[in-house]
């Protein structure tokens, strides 16, 4: 599954539209802060993680859910 990059601003994930049945998950990244992700599945669920690449092992970690948290905030932490 392709990772598409843009700009996260707030009023931009507001726009974007949930994956159908068929396509599962889309998964988004931040341009500005590379190792900010977000993952939007089908059933509506938007989820903030950290990637990071630590000697050849992918690791993703969990931040929050969207719209409790906003873009701002999983920047942050």
């Amino acid at each position: 599954m392709p990772v598409i990059l843009f700009n996260f601003t707030q009023s931009a994930l507001n726009k974007i539209k949930v994956p159908t049945k068929e396509e599962k998950i889309i998964q988004f990244r931040d341009t500005k802060e590379r190792n900010l992700l977000l993952i939007i599945s089908y059933t509506g669920f938007r989820r903030f993680y950290l990637v990071i690449n630590i000697g050849g092992i992918y690791y993703k970690i969990k931040i929050g859910t969207s719209p409790d948290l906003t873009v701002k905030e999983s920047g942050r932490r």
